[in-house]
């Protein structure tokens, strides 16, 4: 009885985080594209 509450509360917990963390992972991934730009122009 308690095994699918807890496999949907871990699931819930994993895509709670999951979507917590991807905005700064695609900031981060913006502003690393962006310094490897400069450096490419810059050389």
């Amino acid at each position: 009885m308690m095994l699918p509450l807890l496999l949907t509360a871990r699931a819930s917990l994993i895509l709670w985080v999951t979507v917590a963390v991807m905005p700064s992972e695609i900031a981060f991934d913006a502003i690393r594209a962006g310094d490897d730009r400069e450096m490419a122009a810059n050389g």
